[in-house]
């Protein structure tokens, strides 16, 4: 069975990405794809036959940061197979054959709840999460904070600078992967806080808060950006990352391990409790 490799913008091949996608996931990668985004960080391997896609993995290259050291690893995703060819062990083929070309390099991935006995074939272990957040009332009636598009060059400015990490765990070249968050999940959660010069990726539901992302190139705390923040009846607050740089001591609350599947290969020197970034899972 032939494999065909992609990792860079191609018309014709993201056209067939997409209507994999669209049939297993129920969305498009259209405006990623519009974009011109898709380089070598992101590769696809795939098989093709009558003009179709049935089968598709996706290892996307990033540079990790975890607890103060900086190593390369590899996120998989967009793992999927058409309805019709399921059973034929395309799926494996392709997880095989991606593994295989970088057999030292650490990697992982988060995965469907539904397929979690299919990692662990291949070398994976799945691991418990956490979700940091704190109880604080936040009643801003009136903010600063200006809301942006999120095709605003400043915005798209800012996340290809230098930029404040998690020396905990964090993604350090994960732009294009956050484009694609900012494209279908937050286009209208994004505001920039001008005394902070920072921008804010949230959303409210009820007297919860979620802070996906803080971008900014400064050193700031969750005190002084919380009077800026544009929400008011909020009681508490998730973040989709590890806050110790804002300043914050988070409650770390276990996530079912049924109900979002973490999975790692290799060797990984993580703390006990952490968040990889909401904003870089692919």
């Amino acid at each position: 069975m032939d494999i065909t490799v992609s990792n860079h913008n191609d018309t014709a091949y993201e056209k067939l990405f997409d209507d994999l996608m669209q049939e297993v996931f129920g969305f498009s990668f259209a405006p990623w794809f519009a974009r011109k985004l898709w380089n070598e960080q992101y590769e696809s391997y795939s098989i093709i036959k009558d003009g179709h896609m049935l089968s598709n993995v996706c290892v996307f290259k990033t540079d990790m940061l975890v607890q103060g050291k900086a190593f390369r690893a590899h996120q998989f995703g967009g793992v999927a197979t058409r309805l019709s060819e399921r059973g034929k062990g395309y799926a494996r083929l392709l997880m095989e054959y991606a593994l295989a070309q970088y057999l030292d390099t650490p990697a992982f991935l988060f995965a469907n709840p539904s397929v979690v006995d299919f990692y662990p074939r291949f070398g994976f272990r799945q691991v418990q999460t956490h979700r940091p957040s704190i109880t604080v009332a936040i009643n801003n009636k009136t903010s600063g904070a200006v809301k942006h598009s999120n095709d605003s060059a400043p915005l798209l400015q800012s996340l290809y600078q230098e930029r404040i990490y998690s020396d905990q765990v964090d993604c350090l070249n994960t732009q294009s992967v956050q484009i694609f968050h900012l494209l279908l999940e937050y286009a209208d959660g994004i505001y920039y806080l001008p005394e902070s010069k920072a921008f804010v990726v949230a959303e409210q539901d009820g007297h919860d808060l979620f802070i996906a992302d803080v971008i900014t190139q400064n050193r700031i705390t969750f005190d002084a950006i919380k009077a800026e923040l544009p929400f008011s009846d909020v009681e508490s607050v998730a973040f989709g990352f590890c806050p110790e740089w804002l300043g914050v001591v988070p409650d770390w609350e276990p996530i079912a391990m049924s109900k979002d599947p973490f999975f790692l290969y290799g060797n990984w020197d993580l703390p006990e409790k952490y968040r990889f970034p909401s904003m870089s899972v692919t």
